[in-house]
């Protein structure tokens, strides 16, 4: 088992790419573990993580790619989970070497969690949007009172 980060940067001030931070972290990760990196043949992550296994894999000229997983939702213990996952993995033969990880650079993307800006807003949702209708649930609900 090996734990690899990168340096922890203010909102927007990562000089690299979150694909790259990712990268250096899982390498970190290896090295502390004591594995070459291409033994990896697996990847799980968690809360919708943008940088794609089998990406990850070219970069890292793994041999093969065995296992890849994303785990949604948990309420908060969607990391716990992403290492439940690695571990069943490992367990069942799946895969011999996972890597556990969560990459995110804020200051490329929006924040998490954030819904797209509208700068204007227009037809419809002037009328709805101001009073937090926004779902179709919500619109439907409206609808049937």
């Amino acid at each position: 088992m090996g734990i690899g980060e990168t340096t922890y940067y203010k909102r927007g001030g990562a000089p690299d790419p979150e694909f790259v931070l990712a990268l250096k972290a899982i390498l970190a990760a290896c090295e502390d573990a004591g594995i070459d990196p291409r033994e990896v043949d697996g990847f799980s992550s968690y809360s919708n993580d943008r940088n794609d296994p089998s990406r990850i894999s070219a970069a890292l000229g793994l041999k093969e790619l065995k296992f890849a997983c994303m785990q949604w939702g948990g309420g908060g213990g969607g990391g716990s989970a992403a290492v439940a996952n690695a571990a069943a993995a490992v367990a069942n033969g799946v895969a011999d070497t996972v890597v556990v990880f969560r990459a995110l650079a804020q200051g490329q993307f929006a924040r998490f969690g954030q819904g797209p800006k509208m700068s204007a807003i227009a037809g419809d949702m002037a009328y709805s949007m101001p009073y937090g209708v926004m779902s179709p649930a919500q619109m439907f609900a409206m609808r049937c009172t």
